[in-house]
């Protein structure tokens, strides 16, 4: 039993043996027999009631020591704890000090992929392959090996190739074989949920250099970290390093402490986002708690506890940016910055950060601080702007609604139930009632999250919708958080949470969740129905946006992220009810030969959803050659399933039918050489 159980041990005896004690006075004290039958009764019930106290509380400490006996080493075990500021700065506890008295809530969390976003390179941690394989891409090959628990690959020196960029040399002008070699140990792990990728350390100094390749977990292969994203498929590799940015979200109270003449030694006070990620720093908390009575005098207070901050107990506001923090695009504000000033969980995010609103929302925002700000952000903008004049395309729609994952805190505060109400991620979400896969709240899930705020639309949700109450045009998400941002390599729903408008998909690109269903319509078909529905204004259309069914313009036409989300839609259980299956193999075919990596992936693994046990096996990073013909292959095989020669198709226009009901080869071809090829590069 650890020192904990034994103190709770003891204070369980104290417990039984004052009140027994009490008891025995009370009988002493009564003069007739019924005081002492009352006196023994009083004993008992205490008595029982403190074996059945003691019973449970070494149980849970039993039920502790062998969680804690069960878990790996932990990572923050080695990291270098933060250099404290001068003064009262808040120091950290770790999560293992969270554990002693919350172990229902550390078990949570450890079973979250929060907890396992950075790991120490570890068998525990390690998800990816390390066999004695090579691999290869753009020029520079890797030997891939595992020593024990100890992982290692041999590459490129980084440190010589961070020398190189430093000079402005592209270290991919430098043929493989005449780059030097260095075997280099995987010290750490980041990502477990979808994909992994590890960092080697730079003998120079305190820097993590990334090994530029993923492990992707469902399909149990190496990828290059570049193809793993809708980034310019003729660029060079990629060259990350871990204090740039994924230090601050990726590990707790992560500072990337840099000193002339010595260079760069990160720190950080757990690896991971843990329990103080959320709940601020915890020295003070555990300090204070660590007196019993002190401990039950909160407890019994119903009062919140002052050394912690609980984001159930935040206003909707602060709640929400306790975790847009890091799910956010936001930019230091440069004087809190200088002075060394940090958010922490429960101060106003904006006090020292600029939360980045690409709508015309902000402009006109009759918040002070808002206002304030607004001045500076536009010019933080344009210098940022001047260097790299597409930064706010990588991120945002055109109407500024954020297109890229792990950013949903941007979304959610342009949303409507978050300026007018009490919205807040938590509203959904759950860090602890949850599965770990989405995080959301038990009693949240499906239209029960939008129905508890809303419920005059749950009497006849029909009314509303348009669509039969049990059909998937009725459920709430479909119809106002629509799958319109990419990352992960899939389409995920969108947190500005707004309704379906043909002008603003005309204006935008950004498809409406009617057509993401309705696969097989047209954008004027959408307009139309909005229209009578909702009485919409329709848009001036094209000839091809009025006739051409939106999945099949998107993947023939679009964007590298449009192609993207409807490969993505053909795939989705929700599209193939309201639009049919069978047609989608023809056009997903099609984008095999897709020139980005990230588009092909999306298409194959749509295509293998379409008919799993016939599939022609894909492989996204196939040769070019290989991918032309498997793109042939793929399309014969699905062209009859695509036409209609038995006339059950109501609009063949909007298929590229003809009267015939056969593919018009014309017309796909004309639209599939009109494709939009402006470079992409969707920085998730």
């Amino acid at each position: 039993m650890t020192a904990a159980g034994v103190t709770t041990l003891v204070q369980g005896l104290l417990l039984v043996l004052g009140v027994g004690l009490a008891a025995g006075v009370v009988a002493v004290g009564a003069r007739s027999r019924a005081g002492w039958l009352a006196a023994l009764v009083l004993v008992g019930i205490v008595g029982a009631s403190g074996y059945a106290y003691l019973a449970r509380q070494t149980a849970q400490e039993a039920s502790r020591d062998e969680l804690q006996a069960e878990l790996p080493r932990t990572a923050h075990e080695a990291v270098t704890p933060p250099q404290s500021a001068p003064g009262d700065a808040p120091t950290y506890a770790s999560s293992d000090r969270c554990m002693a008295c919350h172990p229902g809530r550390y078990a949570s969390w450890h079973d979250s992929y929060h907890r396992s976003m950075t790991q120490v390179a570890s068998p525990a941690a390690v998800l990816g392959r390390f066999e004695g394989q090579t691999l290869e891409a753009k020029g520079r090959s890797y030997r891939l090996e595992r020593r024990g628990d100890e992982y290692w690959v041999e590459m490129a020196d980084p440190d010589w190739e961070a020398g190189l960029m430093a000079r402005g040399v592209l270290p991919d002008s430098v043929p493989d074989a005449a780059a030097p070699r260095r075997w280099k140990r995987i010290v750490m792990t980041t990502g477990s949920h979808h994909m992994q990728t590890y960092w080697v350390a730079s003998e120079r100094d305190g820097r993590l250099f990334n090994f530029p390749w993923l492990w992707l977990r469902a399909d149990q292969r190496w990828i290059p970290r570049e193809d793993g994203f809708i980034r310019p498929p003729e660029g060079a590799r990629t060259f990350d390093v871990w204090h740039d940015s994924c230090i601050e979200c990726h590990a707790v109270a992560g500072e990337k402490n840099f000193e002339r003449g010595k260079g760069w030694e990160p720190s950080a006070a757990e690896l991971g986002i843990a329990c103080e990620a959320c709940h601020g720093p915890a020295d003070e908390h555990v300090r204070a708690n660590e007196d019993p009575l002190r401990r039950y005098r909160q407890r019994l207070s119903g009062e919140p506890d002052p050394t912690i901050v609980n984001p159930a107990r935040l206003d909707a506001k602060a709640s929400a940016q306790v975790c847009g923090y890091c799910h956010g695009i936001n930019m230091w504000k440069p004087a809190p910055l200088a002075a060394g000033e940090r958010f922490r969980p429960g101060d106003d995010l904006r006090e020292t950060r600029v939360v980045l609103r690409a709508s015309t929302k902000a402009a006109h925002s009759s918040d002070p601080l808002e206002q304030h700000d607004w001045p500076m952000l536009m010019k933080q903008l344009e210098r940022v702007m001047e260097q790299n004049p597409t930064v706010l395309d990588e991120r945002f729609w055109s109407d500024g609604m954020v297109r890229v994952s792990g950013r949903e805190h941007n979304g959610m505060i342009e949303s409507a139930c978050f300026e007018g109400g009490e919205l807040s991620c938590l509203s959904c979400h759950s860090m602890h009632e949850s599965e770990p896969d989405d995080q959301l709240a038990r009693d949240r899930q499906g239209d029960q999250a939008c129905l508890s705020c809303h419920p005059g639309h749950a009497a006849d949700v029909s009314a509303h919708t348009h669509h039969a109450p049990a059909s998937v045009g009725s459920r709430c998400q479909n119809c106002h958080m629509p799958h319109t941002v990419y990352g992960l390599m899939k389409s995920i729903r969108s947190h500005w949470i707004d309704s379906p408008n043909a002008t603003t998909t005309r204006e935008t690109g950004r498809a409406n969740a009617c057509n993401l269903c309705h696969l097989d319509r047209s954008l004027g078909w959408s307009a139309d129905r909005l229209a009578e529905w909702y009485g919409q204004p329709r848009p001036a259309l094209t000839q091809d946006e009025r006739t051409v069914a939106d999945g099949i313009r998107w993947a023939l036409t679009g964007n590298a992220h449009q192609r993207a989300m409807a490969a993505w839609h053909m795939g989705w259980s929700d599209a193939k009810q309201a639009a049919g299956a069978e047609w989608m193999g023809y056009f997903l075919g099609h984008l095999l030969e897709d020139p980005y990596p990230a588009v092909r992936y999306v298409a194959g693994q749509s295509l293998a959803r379409l008919e799993p046990e016939q599939a022609i096996p894909v492989d996204f990073l196939a040769p070019p050659e290989e991918r032309a013909r498997l793109r042939g292959e793929t399309m014969d095989y699905w062209r009859e399933a695509a036409e209609d020669r038995r006339g059950r198709v109501a609009d063949r226009t909007a298929r590229l039918l003809g009267e015939d009901g056969r593919l018009d080869d014309a017309t796909f071809e004309r639209l599939a050489g009109s494709r939009d090829d402006q470079v992409m590069d969707l920085r998730e």
